[in-house]
């Protein structure tokens, strides 16, 4: 008997230690180790209903007006509200555009070069139309749009290989260093913006918080 309650103590500690050494390896994959801002998962992670967008293209904005409609109508069928709704873009390859300032689309022509007319001067866009809505927008030109989602709970990732692809590009076209490029991209993306190290990493991430993949297009 004694022997017998020896063993069982002893393999209670293992377990114990076992179970121990789990939760601490599970805290540990959690912890951050880089300079990336990784509190947006948290943020996903508090809301009840989630839904990741690959925003790879621009095609005239749909991932913005989508995730909209995420929270209008999960508010219609469930009652909930914007905090309990989540909706997450991961702006990518030529979608990245739509999560730069508007000085970047004034000095780099970026309305020309995506294709993306102004529907107030009918012209290639010298402004982020996609950011903000215009003094004395309404109806869906004044909900749909980054900001006005934004205070809605919107979460808003940018693909940082994204970001040095379109510096390259414009630093070639303006002769410019990359490196300099790079960080006036970088400073005048729309505020409140994370950068995450690829819009796939975005991807992956916000999934693994819960929430449901969405293309973009």
């Amino acid at each position: 008997m004694t022997l017998r309650r020896e063993f069982l103590a002893q393999l209670g500690g293992l377990v114990a230690a076992s179970s121990l050494d789990a939760g601490n390896a599970g805290a540990m994959a959690h912890v951050q180790t880089s300079e990336w801002d990784m509190s947006w998962v948290e943020r996903i992670a508090a809301a009840k209903y989630r839904v990741v967008f690959n925003a790879n293209v621009i095609n005239d904005g749909d991932a913005i007006y989508s995730a909209a409609l995420v929270l209008d109508q999960f508010h219609d069928v469930y009652g909930s509200s914007d905090q309990s709704t989540c909706p997450v873009i991961v702006f990518r390859s030529a979608g990245t555009a739509m999560a730069f300032n508007d000085s970047l689309w004034a000095r780099y022509e970026i309305g020309d070069q995506s294709k993306v007319t102004d529907p107030v001067t009918h012209a290639p866009a010298r402004r982020n139309i996609f950011w903000k809505a215009r003094e004395g927008a309404t109806g869906q030109a004044a909900e749909s749009n980054i900001v006005a989602l934004q205070q809605r709970g919107l979460i808003c990732l940018v693909c940082n290989r994204a970001m040095n692809g379109w510096a390259s590009e414009f630093a070639e076209r303006t002769h410019q260093t990359k490196d300099a490029v790079y960080a006036e991209v970088r400073a005048n993306l729309v505020p409140g913006a994370y950068v995450v190290p690829s819009g796939i990493f975005g991807l992956i991430r916000a999934q693994n918080a819960g929430c449901a993949y969405m293309p973009g297009e």
